[in-house]
């Protein structure tokens, strides 16, 4: 099992600045987890009300697909050069 990323650190350098900012990404899990609860209900009643129409197993796969595609950016490194600039972004 892959798990979702922890930490996304992101990083700005030039000749005038340098930031660098670690975002703690573990902190956001209970609240996302709070909102796929309340919002659970909804989701089951709107695939009741699509089922004629075919529409109710891609609306209740599109939480577990999220949350795999989420899950699969752990490791992901975009890094952006340019003479003296560099952007990096890296989920860990």
């Amino acid at each position: 099992m892959i798990w979702p990323p922890s930490l996304l650190r992101i990083r700005i350098r030039n000749n005038n600045i340098r930031f660098s900012l670690w975002l703690p990404l573990f902190l956001i899990w209970p609240l996302v987890l709070l909102a796929m609860v309340i919002l659970s209900p909804i989701i089951i009643l709107c695939a009741v009300l699509l089922w004629p129409l075919g529409l109710s197993k891609p609306l209740l796969l599109t939480g577990p697909v999220l949350f795999r595609l989420f899950c699969s950016m752990r490791g992901l490194e975009i890094a952006v050069e340019k003479s003296s600039d560099q952007v990096l972004i890296s989920f860990r």
